[in-house]
């Protein structure tokens, strides 16, 4: 009985293991107390973050401000039928008993009949013109660059990628290429390293970004609008971080690539067990990004909502704008206010709860102490939300709640009232399922398995990955750019509102199996002839 007791504790966190990874408590995990009361100001200081700075009440009275003059904006805007997409039911009284908020999905043109006119191209020539165009191969450094005079054999790194990438493997690249099996394995182990790939990422990614047409794919006037959400995919190996999942694998096991898309580019992936919450690593991904591309708002499903990411990502100064499923429901049960909420009850859409002020201004030196660990990279939002996500509630969770609820609301409001805010949310999160697609035909090669023998390994196989589909998305990028500039020049705006359209997210014109060939002689590809052939083809299709 007392075995069965302390294991029961340790789940919920009523018992902590000072010398564990999973069961430190929660101080544990943050900036030393010590520490934390002798530098506080130095630490919040060195953030540069003008939020954290500031003091509780005066942040509480600007959300009080502005949550209570949303509550009346909102509702007079469905009363006076200003806000005409929300739809009410009403009873024989007269009175609102509910409503709800239809949406028309929109296509962003995935896989686009346009990409049929272009020439089939290989895999390997992608890779060789990016090469050229971005120079990313110079990223790929030698594991021990002081002793090492031999570079990289880029024909043979590109073979590794994809080998890893598609999951072949290298073993059975050889077969299937015209790169040696020796170069193979020696680029492999000393040129084929996950900081490598993740610079090599960046630099095409920093080169798509600087096209023309790459601010025409923001969706608001706020900002870059990104979308997280992790893709299930199953292991070649039993590996500690792979697990079962009858619904996703099976009798196999596998893990879940957990990917940050923003535009048309997926600017950083993670690779996180199938049985982990994806919205513990919502944080996580976003500080993850080492790209010139900066976010100012990220979507997710219901999976990326918890108990403390709204509030975590406000003092952080992004913007989180999950989709919500059933919102009439959901607003009824997590709406707050400072204020009675009687004070709201002939209200349409009205609160259920009042906000507990006094428990946040007592916890915030606690709150504060979390929000400086995160900022300073300390930890992890994996290991710090976890604990605050599922342990039993303390006072500073239940105060950081508190401020999740005042976010969340805002959210919520502005989610109902904004009908542009909806479709920002729903067509980012079809980006980032577009880009899931191309991952899956890059991974259909190998039967949709990631190889790898340990976490680093399936690490390194989804960074590859990562990149072959940046390659691909570099590619149609400069051709629709081009295209978009052309048709600009000559003022043929409807064909470029048309161009605009279509994603540079498409795979349909590349031949991803077969033979690869990456020592050949012939030059690299001509995307002008390509671009010009298009133009002077009177059948292109609009």
């Amino acid at each position: 009985m007392l075995y069965l007791q302390l294991e029961k504790a340790i789940g919920r966190g009523a018992v902590s293991i000072r010398n564990s990874l999973s069961h430190r408590s929660l101080p544990d995990e943050l900036i030393a107390e010590e520490a934390w009361r002798k530098d506080k100001e130095k630490l919040i200081e060195g953030l540069n973050n003008k939020l954290l700075k500031t003091d509780i009440q005066s942040i509480l009275s600007h959300l009080k401000e502005k949550l209570t003059s949303r509550y009346h904006e909102v509702n007079e805007r469905v009363n006076d039928g200003t806000n005409n997409k929300i739809k009410l039911a009403y009873n024989k009284q007269g009175e609102v008993i509910k409503w709800t908020l239809p949406y028309k999905r929109e296509d962003d043109g995935v896989n686009n009949p346009f990409y049929e006119q272009l020439p089939t191209t290989s895999i390997s020539e992608v890779i060789r013109y990016t090469a050229r165009e971005t120079g990313f191969m110079r990223h790929f450094k030698h594991i021990l660059p002081s002793n090492s005079k031999k570079p990289a054999d880029e024909s043979a790194v590109a073979a590794c990628v994809v080998a890893k990438g598609t999951g072949v493997d290298t073993y059975r690249m050889q077969e299937i290429c015209d790169v040696k099996e020796q170069e193979l394995i020696s680029m492999e182990q000393n040129f084929v390293r996950l900081q490598n790939l993740t610079n090599a990422c960046d630099e095409i990614i920093n080169k798509v970004a600087k096209l023309p047409i790459f601010e025409k794919y923001t969706l608001a006037n706020y900002g870059i609008h990104a979308s997280v959400d992790g893709q299930k995919l199953e292991t070649k190996y039993n590996t500690i971080k792979a697990r079962y999942s009858p619904k996703y694998f099976g009798l196999s096991c596998g893990v879940s690539a957990y990917t940050l898309f923003a535009n048309c580019l997926p600017l950083c992936t993670k690779t996180i067990g199938a049985n982990e919450h994806e919205s513990y690593f919502l944080y996580d991904i976003l500080s993850k990004n080492t790209s010139d591309v900066k976010i100012e708002a990220v979507s997710g499903d219901m999976h990326s909502i918890n108990r403390v990411n709204f509030a975590l990502l406000y003092f952080f100064g992004y913007r989180f704008m999950p989709r919500f499923t059933k919102i009439d429901a959901r607003t009824k049960s997590n709406l707050v206010c400072f204020e009675d909420p009687d004070t709201y009850k002939n209200y349409i859409i009205k609160p259920s709860n009042q906000v507990n002020i006094e428990l946040i201004k007592q916890e915030w030196d606690n709150i504060l102490r979390i929000l400086v660990t995160l900022g300073l990279k300390q930890n992890t939002q994996s290991q710090i939300v976890r604990k605050l996500s599922t342990y039993n509630s303390n006072a500073t969770l239940k105060a950081l709640i508190e401020l999740d609820k005042i976010i969340l609301s805002l959210y919520m409001l502005d989610y109902v009232d904004d009908e542009q805010i909806r479709k920002n949310v729903h067509r980012s999160l079809n980006r980032g399922e577009s880009y899931h697609q191309l991952r899956s035909a890059i991974a259909k090669i190998s039967g949709r398995k990631l190889v790898g023998r340990n976490e680093l390994e399936l690490s390194i196989s989804n960074e590859c990955a990562r990149l072959l589909a940046i390659c691909i998305i570099f590619y149609n990028a400069t051709i629709l750019s081009s295209l978009h500039e052309y048709y600009r020049g000559k003022k043929m705006e409807k064909e470029c509102a048309k161009i605009i359209r279509y994603s540079p997210v498409a795979w349909q014109h590349f031949n991803l199996i077969g033979m690869y060939t990456f020592r050949s002689e012939e030059e690299v590809i001509d995307l002008q002839r390509v671009i010009e052939d298009l133009i002077a083809n009177s059948r292109i299709d609009f």
